[in-house]
């Protein structure tokens, strides 16, 4: 198939010539217009498809190409996917803040996140729990849940003091979740806390069993946590010095 072989067929016939699979791809690659110098190679060369029957190798090549670019199509959609949701998160992040700057207290601070995070098109339901420590005095007209039985229904986000993605029983859905209109399958669980100790659980859910799982980049909440424990803190501070 190529100048090796021709040159080998002037050898004498008791010369042993053993050309390799490999030589013949190396040269086709330092050749890539060996078939313009040899078209009737071409007609000649058939390939198996998965129909059974043979096509050319030119043939062959196009239909190569035809899925290059269908994969291509779909990791540029990917890549357009990624970047509108990373958009889509900015923009409720930036908002989140902004209201947060502007939360006096600790009402504020709640209706502030569930108004955000309700924009979120992959966020079904959004609830902010705050725990009773003996030492807090907060007011009732946010969520509080007693510390203890949280640590016990959830103790594994208590424990690893991070945001925990995961599939979690019924019970504990809706326990989250009282009042939500959702199927929620899916949640993230992200602790508001510093020095070890958890001031709130923020609670996200999704009807999609997995989108929600412990390979999602957590980078966001973090931060969001990080925010609320500054923000929740300083009003925290400002509600006792009004109440006193």
């Amino acid at each position: 198939m190529n100048e090796e072989f021709s040159v080998a067929e002037d050898l004498p016939s008791d010369v042993n010539v053993d050309v390799t699979e490999k030589q013949v791809v190396k040269h086709l690659q330092d050749n890539p217009e060996f078939f313009l110098n040899h078209p009737e190679l071409l007609s000649n060369i058939k390939l198996p498809h998965d129909s059974g029957k043979a096509i050319s190798l030119v043939e062959k090549q196009v239909n190569i190409l035809r899925e290059q670019g269908v994969k291509a199509t779909e990791k540029l959609k990917d890549l357009t996917d990624n970047a509108r949701t990373n958009d889509e998160i900015f923009d409720i992040t930036r908002s989140l803040i902004l209201d947060l700057l502007e939360s006096n207290t600790i009402e504020e601070v709640s209706t502030s996140v569930q108004k955000q995070f309700a924009q979120l098109k992959n966020v079904d339901a959004c609830e902010l729990i705050f725990l009773n420590h003996s030492t807090q005095n907060l007011p009732t007209a946010i969520r509080v849940e007693d510390s203890k039985v949280m640590k016990e229904k959830f103790s594994e986000v208590f424990r690893l003091e991070k945001p925990f993605c995961a599939q979690l029983q019924e019970e504990q859905i809706l326990y989250l979740f009282p009042f939500s209109e959702e199927n929620i399958t899916s949640t993230a669980l992200c602790p508001v806390s510093t020095n070890r100790e958890t001031l709130a659980l923020l609670a996200l859910g999704n009807k999609t069993a997995n989108y929600f799982n412990v390979h999602l980049d957590t980078l966001f909440l973090d931060f969001i946590c990080e925010v609320l424990d500054s923000v929740i803190r300083r009003v925290g501070v400002s509600d006792r010095n009004n109440q006193t």
